[in-house]
């Protein structure tokens, strides 16, 4: 667009040299009197306009004349700037409600993100190449869930995942989904027993996944704040853990493909101090598997982790033990031994996923922390294998 301009312009200053050599040619023959006498013949030749008369001063006079102009588009090209005259310090101001919801909402009331009571944006960014997603800040009882949660769950307009503690938001908003049509999934770390389960090694499609959820599972059983000072122990029992997940993975049946069985595969790895020939249960079994396999990757993790002393085997094993003894609880075991959460789906049907965890205690939110984590990388892999980079 700006190009055709300029080109606009140029056409026009060529065409303004005809005039000015028209009037150059009928004030040439009073050049040579000075000024005076241009001054005085100049209304009789407007007046005959036509009445051209070729004299020795005619070239220098069109010459002078496509000068002067030549300068003065000059002058005026230079000039023409997007000047913001007054607008020196920035030209920032306080928005207007209801010309903020004008520009960004959508004319269809229920593909809207509610932010206020008259502000909302639309679902679709491509129209107003603005970015949905929001951190809202505010102490406890400041209204987040009544004012921000609730309206836009009862917006039914796309597929949730929603953090709720104590469980207000899936008692206030489930029954009213669950009547648009929705899908509404609860994994209930308050009572556990009433809970969706779930299962994170249902979503392990290939190695890095293993890895990754081995990676979050230590990290998100770290103490906040705590920061060992020999990460020897951590590194080791990690690579157990992996040496445990990769064999379910790969040679497990599904239904013992969880952390229940990991914590029968670590209950059967038992190291006798005095006697470092001694072969557990878990020994022989990898033995059998690297007969098979050698190249597995079970165990090449398996012997990485088997090259220390028994008395070094011993302490990784508590390490991990210490990392994943929650699963002891029953009611845990019994929660992550099958799945009924079908992550994927959330990216292609109306579903909403409530996830609850006591305010007062974070014993189990490292389940929550690979939940999400999961959740993304589930959705991300369905967008761009199946649906060409954008979910429906």
């Amino acid at each position: 667009m700006k190009q055709d301009n300029r080109q606009a312009q140029l056409i026009l200053c060529l065409f303004g040299t005809i005039p000015v050599i028209w009037l150059g040619l009928l004030i040439a023959p009073a050049v040579s009197g000075g000024l005076p006498e241009i001054i005085t013949v100049f209304p009789t030749a407007i007046n005959n306009p036509f009445h051209i008369v070729f004299c020795e001063d005619s070239l220098k006079t069109v010459l002078i004349a496509l000068c002067a102009y030549g300068m003065g588009i000059g002058v005026y090209l230079s000039t023409r700037r997007n000047y913001r005259r007054g607008e020196e310090h920035g030209s920032a101001k306080w928005g207007n409600a209801r010309a903020v919801d004008k520009k960004y909402r959508d004319k269809r009331p229920e593909q809207n993100k509610l932010f206020t009571q008259n502000v909302r944006m639309g679902l679709d960014g491509r129209k107003h190449r603005r970015n949905l997603n929001t951190v809202v800040v505010g102490g406890s009882g400041a209204g987040k869930s009544f004012n921000l949660a609730k309206p836009n769950l009862m917006q039914a307009n796309t597929s949730f995942t929603v953090l709720d503690p104590k469980g207000e938001l899936v008692r206030d908003t489930g029954y009213l989904l669950e009547q648009k049509g929705y899908e509404v999934r609860v994994l209930d770390l308050l009572n556990m027993e009433k809970s969706f389960c779930y299962n994170p090694f249902v979503y392990l499609r290939d190695d890095n996944d293993v890895q990754r959820l081995v990676t979050n599972l230590f990290k998100s059983t770290t103490p906040k704040g705590s920061q060992s000072n020999d990460p020897f122990w951590d590194t080791a029992a990690s690579m157990l853990l992996l040496a445990l997940v990769f064999y379910l993975k790969y040679e497990a049946p599904e239904d013992e493909q969880n952390f229940p069985m990991v914590m029968e595969m670590l209950r059967a790895a038992e190291v006798r101090e005095d006697d470092d020939c001694y072969q557990s249960p878990l020994d022989e079994l990898f033995e059998r598997l690297e007969m098979k396999n050698p190249d597995h990757i079970a165990v090449k993790y398996y012997k990485d982790y088997h090259s220390g002393s028994a008395k070094t085997l011993k302490s990784i094993q508590i390490t991990l033990a210490a990392r994943l003894e929650k699963f002891n609880l029953s009611s845990l075991a019994a929660l992550t031994a099958a799945d009924e959460l079908d992550l994927p789906s959330l990216g292609e049907k109306k579903v909403a996923l409530f996830a609850l965890i006591p305010d007062n205690d974070t014993s189990f939110n490292f389940l929550v922390s690979i939940l999400y984590t999961q959740i993304f990388q589930q959705l991300f892999w369905l967008a761009d294998h199946k649906y060409g980079g954008s979910l429906p």
